[in-house]
């Protein structure tokens, strides 16, 4: 008797588990800094639509990903500080909230910002 009670316990555990990870698919954006310079660029912080995220350092020719919700909307930003020690401060495309999809922002020779993005609309 106890031990179909505890199967019927594990199986019916299995199936709550199951159902809470389908029904949680919420759309993510996958966000790519792409370092294109022979130098660092450091304290490297993206500002998007209900928060932000950020690294210390992205070395030369190096990739740095992301992944995270869109909780509103507005435009995403990207803040660093290039070899000379320069604060720069590129400003990209509106997100809106609930798109999913993914986001490239490429840092090329001379501190220029290059962003492009791959969207879904909100569902």
């Amino acid at each position: 008797m106890r031990s179909s009670i505890r199967l019927i316990s594990a199986v019916s555990a299995s199936f709550i588990t199951l159902a809470m990870c389908l029904g949680c698919r919420s759309p993510w954006v996958q966000a790519v800094i792409v370092n294109q310079q022979n130098t660092p660029v450091n304290v490297v912080e993206v500002d998007y639509p209900g928060g932000s995220f950020g690294v210390q350092s992205i070395a030369p020719h190096s990739t740095f990903r992301y992944r995270f919700h869109l909780l509103g909307t507005d435009k995403v930003n990207i803040t660093f500080i290039d070899a000379a020690e320069q604060n720069r401060k590129s400003t990209g495309p509106e997100l809106e909230k609930g798109q999913a999809g993914t986001l490239r922002i490429e840092i090329e020779p001379g501190d220029h910002i290059q962003w492009s993005s791959s969207m879904a609309a909100p569902k």
